[in-house]
């Protein structure tokens, strides 16, 4: 998977932040690639209170309701069956509010979040200035196709802000948009 592939290849100690991390599936993703290399840490940001788009909040419901415990012990509990909890930092919040304190550059930003336009440009606005030149920003359900209304944030993120000058090797895998920092957004 391109995903892993990328976090496992970022530098030693490399800084990752993923907006929505739902009950870890990516989280362990990303975890397991930087255990593989030896160092770095996953910061999973989310609410954990099954939050989100029009569209997906009636989905989260459904399967968080079916949870033997609350959903951010239950991402604990993924997290530590992986075996990678020690390169997992949760973060309890909103990524606007948890980037509203944050200071650290990013080698790797996954937007996985609010898929509305006006969520996914929020995440977007929020963090992509912690995104280090020459780190990888990564969009998932931003493939080129047809939307559910309301869910197409991400593919206008891609659209509207993921292009020369400001990103290089920009390509789409799966349904996931990855693309590259320049410094041509720095200034």
């Amino acid at each position: 998977m391109e995903l892993a592939e990328l976090a496992r290849r970022l530098p030693t100690g490399a800084v990752i932040v993923e907006i929505g991390s739902f009950l870890g599936s990516s989280a362990v993703l990303l975890a397991g690639a930087r255990k593989v290399a030896g160092s770095g840490v996953v910061h999973c940001v989310d609410p954990f209170d099954a939050s989100g788009d029009a569209h997906s909040v009636p989905v989260y419901r459904e399967l968080v309701s079916a949870l033997p415990s609350p959903m951010r012990q239950e991402f604990e509990c993924n997290v530590e069956q992986a075996g990678v909890e020690e390169f997992v930092i949760a973060h309890q919040g909103t990524a606007e509010a948890v980037g509203g304190s944050w200071s650290e550059p990013v080698d790797l930003l996954f937007l996985d979040g609010d898929h509305s336009p006006e969520g996914a440009r929020s995440n977007y606005e929020t963090w992509i200035p912690f995104l280090k030149p020459g780190g990888i920003l990564a969009l998932h359900n931003s493939s080129d196709r047809v939307y559910s209304p309301g869910h197409d944030g991400h593919r206008r993120v891609v659209v509207e802000s993921v292009h020369e000058p400001a990103f290089r090797n920009v390509r789409c895998v799966g349904t996931t948009t990855f693309a590259e920092r320049t410094p041509a957004t720095l200034g």
